[in-house]
């Protein structure tokens, strides 16, 4: 029963400490479309999507994953260069939008 809660609070804290803040702001839209399973790989109705995460937040190593496989977790062992490499692609937020 307090497991679930448990890892969310875990949850906010890895992505305190490892969490990719940048490609998060860039692509806000892909992380809601996951938080809500509206994604084509994993479609829900939002009826079964409080269930969905309830079943995830039960084991944690399989979301923490997830958002490492996605980018939006750095892994542990990421050193400063690692991290700058990887978002490296991801366009300057003050050079504008390239259709601008």
């Amino acid at each position: 029963m307090f497991q679930p809660i448990l890892n969310l609070f875990r949850l906010i804290r890895i992505l305190k400490e490892r969490g990719n803040w940048p490609l998060i702001r860039r692509s806000r839209k892909q992380l809601c479309d996951f938080i809500l399973c509206r994604n084509p790989l994993n479609s829900k109705s939002i009826f079964s999507v409080p269930f969905y995460w309830h079943r995830l937040f039960k084991g944690l190593d399989m979301l923490v994953w997830r958002l490492e496989t996605f980018g939006f977790l750095f892994l542990p062992d990421a050193s400063e260069d690692d991290k700058k490499q990887i978002n490296s692609c991801l366009p300057d937020p003050l050079a504008g939008e390239a259709g601008d």
